[in-house]
């Protein structure tokens, strides 16, 4: 079954109350919740940790969801720029909140909008030793992928465009993407730049187990829980044709 997965906002302007987050986890029936690390240093607490950009955090989402909500956290190791920085922030946040699940990038460059392979791969390395479960995002790069599969992750993301692009997936990468499926060895997220509902009914039919969206949630005039409604739908829908 393919899963939908979501953030709750990819720069400061994006604002999300905690009663926001439980509508769009309702609308979007996602399973996981992916609690933010980039303020961690500001927190003694992991309830305390963001949910977003705004007030929501761990502890007022889980509070807001209830007792026997079955919604899972996620750490997500946003926006770091070294190996270094992002397995320090993991391991931090996993003392905080005892949550042994990452989801982790290192990004390149000032726009952090790409995937610093070298750097990701070398925290997967550190943090899977740690035993924790580890989702790392790559490149469409099918060597880096195999690399990723080596370590013994249990899911990798792959790229289909840079973060915030919102073009699906880029022409020059798609026989790499194509070739990343083909292997079919651990399961492959679509992470980056949906920009539509057209997009994520292309990544099904491609062959995708799951895809995240965040930016498009966001974009001018956009509604994230009307968004990710008519994303479910289009998940929903799609689940009941066959394909191959």
């Amino acid at each position: 079954m393919f899963e939908l997965f979501h953030c709750f906002g990819a720069k400061p302007e994006h604002r999300v109350s905690a009663e926001v987050a439980v509508r769009m986890l309702t609308a979007s029936k996602c399973r996981y919740l992916a609690v933010n690390t980039h303020s961690i240093d500001e927190v003694a607490r992991g309830a305390d940790l963001p949910v977003g950009y705004a007030d929501a955090t761990l502890g007022s989402v889980t509070a807001l969801l209830g007792p026997g909500h079955g919604v899972i956290p996620v750490l997500n190791i946003n926006h770091p720029v070294t190996a270094d920085e992002a397995v320090e922030r993991a391991r931090r946040a996993v003392d905080l909140t005892d949550v042994r699940v990452i989801k982790l990038e290192v990004l390149a460059g000032d726009s952090l909008t790409t995937s610093n392979d070298v750097e990701v791969v070398e925290a997967a390395r550190r943090l899977v030793a740690d035993g924790l479960e580890v989702w790392p995002l790559i490149s469409a790069d099918v060597a880096v992928y195999r690399t990723c599969l080596e370590l013994g992750v249990p899911m990798v993301r792959v790229m289909g465009s840079p973060i915030g692009a919102r073009r699906g997936i880029d022409p020059r990468v798609r026989p790499a993407v194509e070739a990343i499926l083909d292997g079919d060895e651990v399961p492959v997220m679509l992470d980056g730049g949906i920009g539509s509902v057209a997009d994520l009914t292309g990544a099904i039919e491609l062959g995708f187990e799951s895809a995240l969206v965040n930016s498009c949630l966001f974009a001018e005039g956009a509604d994230p829980v009307a968004m990710l409604a008519r994303m479910r739908a289009a998940v929903d829908a799609g689940a009941l044709v066959p394909r191959g």
